[in-house]
């Protein structure tokens, strides 16, 4: 396992919480029916890289087909406009600012 600087452990934690933002929005986005699909969604960080995605196959059929019809509040594209919502940097930089003092 790699030893980590006080900012980069900063800047993991930032990610996680940034992860965990934008699969609670993307989730309040996404068309649910059963809320199968909302529970496979998943956040990982590796090093300093963040994913965040669904495993379900209908969420991410759900998220690219344009022409589906949604509920109110629902739509396509749900992580991508998680993503534009959630801002990332001002997490990082809240937890790295943190860390050091």
């Amino acid at each position: 396992m790699p030893v980590l600087s006080i900012v980069e452990k900063a800047a993991q934690d930032g990610l996680r919480e940034a992860g965990r933002e934008i699969l609670k929005v993307a989730r309040k986005k996404s068309p649910t029916d059963s809320g199968a699909a909302d529970k496979s969604g998943f956040s990982l960080v590796d090093d300093l890289t963040l994913q965040v995605g669904f495993k379900s196959p209908i969420a991410r059929m759900q998220h690219e087909n344009l022409d589906f019809q949604h509920k109110p509040g629902e739509q396509a594209k749900f992580l991508e406009a998680a993503v534009d919502e959630v801002d990332v940097g001002a997490i990082i930089a809240k937890n790295v600012r943190a860390a050091l003092g």
